[in-house]
């Protein structure tokens, strides 16, 4: 009897040191936002921006701010002979943020690829984080509009969102305004949109 317990305590203890281990290990996730690839692309070039976005939603028939909603970001943009890649990571750290528009730290992809010029702009295909999206620029890439209608409840208070993007490559910045809103029956019901700001930052050039 006294063998007998012996071996199940020691069973217990046994169990208990490894059982952690396995829900550790079980909790470590392979999942990523990114597409997965065996071969990393190289760029033709990466640019980094870093920046802010202040927050809006719409109440009563006017933009009302929301600080709580703001958020820091960083931009890993990668240029390709198609298009370019860019994976974003913000960072909300107001104290008062409801955790509505998910986690606080999230990453976002897109993949864009661009169209052959046609006449003043070209048109721009995207993969993302947020569903399938279209969009035009100008030939040089300066301004940029594009939709996403991703895939939520009908009953959600919004269903498109469409990004609008100006670079002034010669001042080092980035403008851009994210909408989101209702669209429905060829009319836009605002729900809210994100003012953001960002510098620029490219690797130097070095002389031959």
């Amino acid at each position: 009897m006294v063998q007998h317990t012996k071996r199940l305590v020691t069973g217990l203890v046994v169990t208990a040191l490894l059982v952690p281990g396995v829900l550790l290990s079980g909790c470590s996730s392979l999942r990523s936002p990114l597409p997965l690839t065996e071969k990393a692309e190289k760029p033709l070039k990466t640019a980094v921006y870093v920046g802010m976005g202040d927050a809006y939603r719409f109440v009563r028939g006017e933009w009302e701010r929301l600080p709580s909603y703001d958020y820091e970001f960083t931009v890993a943009q990668r240029f390709h002979e198609d298009g370019w890649e860019s994976i974003k990571e913000i960072h909300r750290r107001h104290p008062d943020y409801d955790g509505r528009a998910g986690d606080r730290d999230q990453t976002l992809y897109f993949r864009v690829k661009t169209g052959p010029a046609e006449g003043s702009s070209r048109t721009l295909h995207i993969r993302s984080s947020w569903g399938q999206g279209m969009g035009t620029a100008d030939v040089d890439l300066s301004n940029v509009v594009v939709e996403f209608s991703p895939d939520i409840s009908r009953f959600a208070p919004f269903n498109t969102f469409r990004i609008t993007q100006k670079f002034s490559y010669d001042e080092g910045r980035l403008r851009e305004t994210v909408e989101i809103f209702k669209k429905k029956e060829g009319s836009e019901r605002p729900f809210m949109r994100i003012e953001e700001e960002a510098v620029l930052y490219l690797p130097a050039m070095r002389k031959p």
